[in-house]
């Protein structure tokens, strides 16, 4: 079942969503010692680690990763996790698995990122969660992380893909087998170019846009404004 939350505001939606998701990060370290965490970019997701930071969240027994990641250097700012340190300083210092940088090609710094994912997890076809919150953001064509319409992957944890609609062309993601390993999976959109987009992945079982291929293995919840809501 999928849950939704509507908001007012995207700063009462990212706010809400980041003391939902911390509260749920807490749970997994009393359980089990530590939490994983699947970050994402994009306006809504860098705004969230904004968030964290005023909630003072502490990563010491968290392990993060984002979802994906465009394939530049380091430093460039069109790069998630340098969008996101600067939102969220302490990113830095924290149990951060960051994607390689363009200074290899696309193939070979996939090769490598995925046998780097694959010896913390194991296989990709077991089914076992490996995440406790993957975060999402929508694009308005439906995509989630770099997992575009149309888009046809080989199954491994980590997929390059070279033609993103979107620049920069060339990106770095988690699979939808490996985001579909996580137990909560939480997605946050915004604004009227997404009204159709999350109709779809939220109400339309038939639905083939990428939003819709990813779910939780305990819980599936959307953090959506008004503009989305009152098409639902």
């Amino acid at each position: 079942m999928i849950e939704v939350k509507e908001f007012s505001s995207e700063a009462a939606l990212t706010a809400q969503a980041a003391s939902d998701i911390a509260l749920l990060l807490e749970q997994a370290i009393a359980l089990r010692g530590k939490a994983r965490l699947v970050l994402t970019g994009g306006t809504l997701g860098i705004k969230i680690l904004g968030d964290f930071k005023t909630l003072g969240l502490d990563l010491s027994n968290v392990e993060s990763f984002f979802g994906d990641e465009r394939f530049v250097d380091l430093e460039h700012p069109d790069r998630n996790e340098h969008q996101g340190i600067v939102a969220w300083p302490d990113l830095s210092a924290a149990k951060l698995n960051r994607f390689p940088a363009a200074d290899t090609s696309l193939e070979e710094a996939a090769r490598e990122f995925n046998l780097h994912i694959e010896s913390l997890f194991g296989p990709l076809g077991d089914s076992a969660p490996v995440f406790d919150v993957v975060i999402l953001g929508m694009g308005p064509d439906g995509h989630v992380a770099s997992l575009f319409p149309g888009h046809h992957q080989a199954q491994s944890w980590i997929i390059a893909e070279k033609l993103s609609p979107k620049p920069p062309a060339e990106r770095l993601s988690f699979s939808y087998q490996a985001l579909n390993r996580s137990r909560a999976v939480i997605f946050l959109a915004s604004g009227s170019a997404k009204v159709e987009a999350a109709q779809c992945a939220i109400q339309n079982q038939a639905c083939d846009l990428p939003a819709a291929k990813v779910k939780g293995l305990e819980l599936t919840r959307w953090y959506v404004d008004e503009e989305i809501s009152r098409e639902l």
